[in-house]
């Protein structure tokens, strides 16, 4: 059982998720059985429509999509998805498709909102005032993922970024889970190096921080210390060989146990510090929540209730110093494989987004209290080990 903070066992603890998972090679061949779809929007990236993946669907679907919505960007922003409610056939629409990696499912869960609201209530208006009374993103959404590593198939929330004025903002409700999550490892056998580094240490990230979270049960942990296990043995695999398919299917299979767990617990400090890296540096975002996991296990074990010396035994690590090693060694990957690390230069530029880094409703969940004064060590490590003046 997981421990609280005093050392107290917690005796109880809830878990849900209500999407449907279908997981294989070729799985999204089965997306034409889905039931009760009869026209859905298509949600992707351009990129979609070149590989010849998007006239797949339209076939599968069998005249069943009434319209692709292809402009999809990384990191969505506010201001086009607001633009989205002006978009015309919403109204006829039944389901939503969603293809791509996690900023093609964040947007198809902003559109989900958008579309059981009126058109003269942005979303922005859900960030400063709160949902309309009443309202509920009732259209289904079906996830298929092309990326292992941001697990949005099986959550409920949604990243939306604001831009122009240098902000994030998280879309919460169990309304907001996809109705199925069709996950088929074929669709990252060709990505980029530096995109399956990227992706796959997002994973990670996940992973660890639903471990060393308040809000940890037995069943998250579980399913983050089996993501684990296999995302620790795929991702240098796949460093050193992209084409190796067993990796690629044990990396997707990682990436969705770690949404299963943090749709659970919700993100910690890793993550509340990657936000201003990827706003402002524009560091991206699996790059930017793993570039401290060494210093924050080691900052966490300080306050370890058992769990993390559970978990280094599980993995076969022996002791969190080993552990700490080999995350040191694992995140030398984000070096060799981008040159993204790039936008951190200028060590007092970095130190002083500190405040932005600090995100209550992220770093609340960590399992040691974490202050303000506590970041200046972990970036100052994390810069030392990066070479950053």
């Amino acid at each position: 059982m997981v421990q609280g903070n005093e050392g107290d066992i917690i005796s109880s603890w809830s878990f849900h998720n209500p999407t449907r998972i279908i997981f294989g090679e070729d799985s999204v061949e089965s997306i034409g059985g889905i039931i009760g779809v009869e026209r859905a929007v298509l949600v992707t990236s351009p990129g979609f429509r070149k590989r010849g993946l998007v006239k797949r669907i339209e076939e599968l679907m069998n005249g069943r999509i009434a319209r692709v919505l292809d402009t999809v960007t990384p990191n969505p922003n506010l201001d086009d998805i607001d633009a989205l409610r002006f978009m015309d056939g919403l109204d006829e629409v039944d389901s939503i498709i969603a293809l791509g990696g996690g900023s093609s499912i964040d947007t198809a869960k902003a559109l989900s909102r958008i579309m059981t609201s009126s058109r003269d209530e942005p979303l922005s208006d859900h960030f400063w005032k709160g949902p309309p009374p009443g309202a509920s993103a009732t259209v289904p959404i079906i996830a298929i993922p092309t990326t292992a590593g941001t697990g949005s198939e099986v959550t409920s929330t949604a990243t939306i970024w604001n831009h122009q004025k240098g902000a994030k903002h998280s879309l919460c409700g169990d309304d907001l889970y996809p109705r199925t999550a069709i996950v088929d490892p074929v669709q990252t056998y060709d990505l980029p190096e530096s995109v399956t580094v990227s992706c796959g240490l997002d994973a990670i990230s996940h992973a660890f921080e639903s471990i060393w979270n308040r809000n940890a049960s037995p069943m998250s942990t579980v399913l983050a210390t089996q993501s684990l296990r296999m995302s620790l043995d795929a991702l240098p695999r796949l460093k050193t060989n992209g084409h190796d398919i067993q990796a690629r299917s044990s990396m997707m299979q990682a990436s969705l146990m770690a949404g299963l767990a943090i749709s659970q617990t919700r993100t910690a400090l890793s993550h509340s510090l990657s936000y201003p890296l990827t706003i402002e540096l524009g560091i991206p975002h699996g790059i930017a929540c793993s570039f401290a996991l060494p210093e924050i296990l080691e900052f966490n074990a300080a306050a370890d209730d058992g769990r993390l010396e559970t978990l280094v035994i599980e993995l076969g690590y022996g002791t969190i110093s080993r552990l700490g090693n080999e995350l040191r060694s694992l995140l030398e990957l984000s070096l060799s494989s981008t040159d993204s690390l790039n936008g951190m230069s200028g060590r007092t530029l970095t130190i002083d987004l500190k405040k932005r880094m600090f995100t209550r409703g992220r770093m609340d969940n960590n399992l040691r209290s974490v202050e303000l004064n506590d970041l200046d060590p972990i970036l100052s490590k994390a810069l030392d080990r990066y070479g950053v003046q």
